[in-house]
């Protein structure tokens, strides 16, 4: 086969069995497709490493050693130790998968591999002669194509959450929903698709909502208006998720002791002048009766006093320097901020 035949075939490989679209596991699938054929010094790779490609030539057959299970362990091993060492397996493991694709494709071509060396037997996989592959046969150029398209395909499905997120999101199962935002909310919009009702009157509430957070299996949503939980305002037939532009998602802890509170919420206004900063968390201040905050119907409740506490549960900014003013509080927040 065709190096680029087989490079196609790795990666589509990697990228559905992995699901990935990352570069690193596809260039890897990329590199042990092309690892087989260092056996003769007149593939690309061989020519490339042509004193390890000549000394190999000079010692065994082609299609024997280097296509066998034997090199596809230890390229295995080679990448668990590299992905041990490195703190993340799964990316390496493209590696060896490339590799062993390769090999297998090449069994359906006319003289097979010694995939099991050093057993000499040849595995050819099509009884027929007539019908095995030819390096640059149309029959090649047909399965050059569906790899393509099967690498596009897995790269989309990567990109969509993969196979199993696909799934779960066709049957509006929360894993696949919950599965999507992690994978997508630190760098863009990550939207609800909600098939529901309102829970205090069972009217329609099906609609496009932002995801602010995940708790638990239930989501914290926003359409502009207001901001709402799942499984407590909004009760959810279906859920599924879909990402859109590109957003900066941050936190941090703001902790105050003794300090004028509207104060430090300015300055987090001047340093986010264009982000949705959502706030969380509980302080204790000097007049929690001049705390009045306004109750909106349907929406989770942004702020509650509880004795001398003031309780945030995203609370937009604007609305906790409005509720704030005049108040020296002690305690700690979280500033959610969102940023396009």
């Amino acid at each position: 086969m065709m190096a680029i035949t087989h490079a196609c075939i790795a990666t589509a490989g990697a990228s559905l069995l992995l699901g990935t679209a990352q570069p690193l596991p596809l260039a890897l699938a990329v590199l042990g497709s092309q690892l087989p054929d260092i056996d003769t010094t007149t593939s690309i790779i061989g020519q490339v490493f042509y004193p390890v490609s000549s000394w190999i030539e000079d010692r065994y057959p082609h299609r024997s050693v280097t296509h066998s299970l034997v090199a596809t362990a230890m390229l295995t091993v080679i990448a668990l130790g590299i992905g041990f060492a490195v703190g993340t397996v799964k990316p390496f493991l493209a590696l060896p998968l490339g590799h062993m694709l390769s090999c297998f494709s090449d069994c359906f071509t006319r003289q097979g591999v010694q995939l099991f060396w050093p057993d000499p037997a040849w595995a050819i996989s099509v009884s027929n002669p007539k019908r095995r592959l030819r390096t640059g046969s149309p029959g090649e150029y047909w399965v050059l194509s569906a790899a393509v398209a099967v690498l596009l395909l897995g790269i989309w499905l990567a990109g969509a959450g993969g196979v199993t997120g696909q799934v779960n999101q066709g049957l509006g199962l929360r894993d696949g929903a919950i599965a999507t935002y992690n994978e997508n909310a630190a760098a863009r919009e990550v939207y609800a698709e909600v098939t529901g009702v309102w829970a205090d009157d069972r009217t329609d509430a099906s609609g496009r909502y932002l995801i602010l957070d995940a708790v638990g299996n239930e989501f914290i949503v926003t359409d502009g208006q207001g901001v709402y939980q799942t499984g407590k305002q909004l009760l959810v037939d279906k859920l599924t998720t879909a990402t859109g532009e590109a957003m900066t998602r941050t936190t941090q802890t703001l902790t105050l002791s003794d300090e004028d509170a509207v104060s430090r919420l300015q300055a987090l206004r001047m340093a986010n002048p264009s982000a949705r900063v959502y706030l969380s968390g509980s302080i204790t201040v000097d007049f929690p009766e001049e705390v009045r905050p306004t109750s909106l119907p349907r929406q989770l409740p942004a702020v509650a006093v509880v004795g001398e506490s003031v309780e945030l549960a995203y609370c937009e900014l604007e609305v906790a320097i409005g509720l704030l003013g005049d108040q020296w509080a002690t305690g700690v927040m979280t500033a959610l901020s969102l940023s396009s």
